[in-house]
């Protein structure tokens, strides 16, 4: 199952922790260079829609009318209505990555990684300037039988999956069209409570599941009491157990220990106080022990009970940032999305399985979350594969590009970038090539602009600007070979 991964935040009570859990781990992973998608399914409460409307962080689409998770859900439930069938295409449901709200670039600038690039982040959310509970009210959620809502949840997790949108890494040239791509992870706000929509975020719909818990005991028996309904339970892990797919890993180090499933499920306390430190212990333990897993903790922190934050980008240095962090950490390394799994992979793809261009793939994802790692083996990577076939040579080009962003790379990196355009010419012909080798010259002026002492870069500029002029004729052709000369000189 490729990306995207859909996480369904689930909380027995307290919405308001669930769904700045949700946002702080949103940012956390766009500042990782991931493409998320928020949803915001707390329906008759939506806390994240709310905040990102009140704090002006969200933009409405340039395409038309915002669609929310209303209108969504009201043409997925005609679908369900109107067809006979247990299985509907989600094809019949329109696109939407053109009607999203967007967090804007320079909400997320604070988060910019040192190599790569942002990720987007999108969301679906409400809105409540169209009568938004008059259409509530006409959805109808409460009159589906329970296939009927198995369905729907089936119905927008395949549709969820098949989100694409344009988007221009580095390394694409202006002349080349922007690349469909899909998004990382969809990370879905649920409705509080065991209720019609809670079961619909937490069934077919969600890949795994994040729940949160206070520490109270009517919390963690609610929680306890909706994972037992869910058929969410702790059960040591065997060796030659089944995973749930294939990015669910039994390591040697989790067989026989206790993790929440069928369906992978993180478990969260929060908010835990500060102080208290005895009872708090206590109250830990006591949770472990009836929920059968050790949880992460988020600390209560002052600054919520007088206003709703992003304490990943405005207060990064906070004890609750660095545990927003860290739960993204979390949902990483359960899709084998982590720094240390990625590094791990792109090291056996490349010296046991020879595969250059899934290797450098593997280290451009490392890149935004572990800069001098990803820059050490993307160096290695670009002297040790050579560019044999389409894959490979977009793989390269898109490493000289990141690897240009690093000022005392950047000439040598230009170089390179030039040297695999010229390459990619030599397989082309006619004013494709032509157009290949003109981007070919503009890297080698970038590169020479950078450092003239740079030998080597004439030698490769001079042949590019020869082989353009033994495509011309008359004054242009001469025009090539003079420039090539004065190269060479």
């Amino acid at each position: 199952m490729p990306f995207p991964y859909i996480f369904t935040f689930y909380s027995y009570k307290g919405g308001v922790g669930r769904s700045l859990a949700l946002l702080n781990v949103a940012y956390t992973l766009a500042g990782w260079g991931r493409h998320v998608l928020v949803v915001d399914m707390d329906l008759e409460a939506p806390g994240i829609s709310g905040f990102l409307h009140g704090q002006e962080e969200i933009a409405a689409p340039t395409a038309g009318l915002p669609m929310d998770v209303l209108g969504l859900l009201a043409d997925a439930i005609g679908m369900l209505r109107s067809d006979g069938k247990t299985m509907v295409s989600h094809e019949g449901l329109p696109p939407v990555v053109d009607h999203l709200w967007r967090v804007p670039e320079d909400k997320l600038t604070a988060l910019r990684p040192r190599l790569g690039q942002l990720g987007r982040l999108d969301v679906l959310g409400t809105d409540l300037k169209r009568d938004y509970f008059g259409r509530l009210s006409e959805l109808g959620l409460r009159d589906l039988r329970q296939d009927q809502l198995i369905d729907l949840s089936r119905l927008l997790h395949h549709y969820f999956k098949a989100q694409r949108f344009p988007r221009r890494p580095p390394g694409l040239e202006a002349f080349e069209s922007a690349i469909m791509t899909s998004y990382d992870y969809v990370l879905v706000d649920s409705r509080t409570g065991i209720t019609e929509v809670g079961g619909l975020c937490v069934g077919p719909l969600a890949d795994r599941l994040v729940v949160l818990t206070s520490l109270n005991d009517q919390n963690v028996e609610g929680t306890r009491s909706f994972l037992d309904e869910v058929g969410i339970t702790p059960e040591p892990r065997p060796a030659d157990g089944k995973p749930w797919d294939e990015a669910d890993a039994i390591s040697a180090e989790g067989v026989g220990s206790p993790s929440l499933g069928p369906k992978p499920t993180i478990l969260v306390a929060s908010p835990v106080p500060s102080g208290e430190i005895l009872y708090k212990r206590q109250r830990l333990t006591e949770l472990q022990t009836r929920l059968g897993v050790k949880p992460l903790a988020l600390s209560y922190h002052p600054q919520m009970a007088l206003i709703e934050s992003v304490f990943v980008r405005d207060y990064p240095e906070e004890y609750l940032a660095l545990e927003y962090r860290r739960l993204a950490a979390t949902l990483s390394a359960h899709v084998r999305d982590d720094a240390q799994t990625l590094t791990a992979k792109t090291g056996r793809l490349w010296n046991e399985q020879k595969q250059g261009a899934a290797a450098i793939e593997c280290a451009l994802r490392l890149a935004p979350q572990e800069p001098a790692i990803a820059t050490v083996l993307l160096q290695q990577l670009g002297d040790a594969v050579v560019a044999s076939d389409e894959a490979t040579r977009w793989a390269k080009r898109q490493l000289h590009a990141h690897l240009s962003a690093i000022p005392e790379l950047r000439p040598t990196a230009f170089r390179k970038w030039g040297m695999e355009i010229a390459e990619w010419a030599a397989t082309k012909g006619g004013e494709e090539a032509d157009r290949l080798l003109v981007e070919a010259s503009r890297k080698y002026d970038e590169a020479h602009r950078l450092d003239h002492q740079d030998h080597v870069l004439l030698h490769f500029w001079a042949s590019v600007l020869a082989r353009r002029a033994m495509t011309k004729v008359g004054q242009e052709s001469a025009s090539l070979f003079a420039e090539a000369g004065s190269k060479y000189e």
